[in-house]
């Protein structure tokens, strides 16, 4: 199994671009907004069925390898459902996708 490598900078502008969508201002604040929100309270968003499995899988931190080992499908159709869910639901990235589904994003910029 290969081990999943990821730079310490990648990792601090990745958790400041979470916090910075999630309006928390520390690591700890964020964590607790994202387990304090409801999957139950998720807008109304567009996934075929699907497109939901992989969005799933996204939110656990799964690489579009990892999809698709688990889904048993192609890395390009793991893309494809990217695509569709971002198109679908009118979002740039999936971390506002995400926020989206935790009811975090009004769609304004800070």
């Amino acid at each position: 199994m290969k081990k999943l490598f990821i730079s310490k900078w990648t990792l601090e502008k990745s958790l400041y671009m979470i916090r910075k969508t999630l309006g928390a201002s520390s690591t700890l604040e964020m964590l607790h907004i994202l387990r304090t929100v409801s999957e139950n309270a998720a807008p109304a968003l567009r996934f075929s069925p699907r497109g939901k499995e992989v969005f799933m899988l996204i939110k656990e931190g799964l690489t579009n390898k990892r999809i698709s080992e688990r889904l048993g499908m192609g890395v390009s159709g793991v893309k494809r459902h990217k695509e569709k869910m971002l198109l679908q639901n009118k979002c740039a990235t999936m971390l506002e996708l995400i926020a989206k589904y935790h009811g975090m994003y009004d769609g304004e910029e800070a």
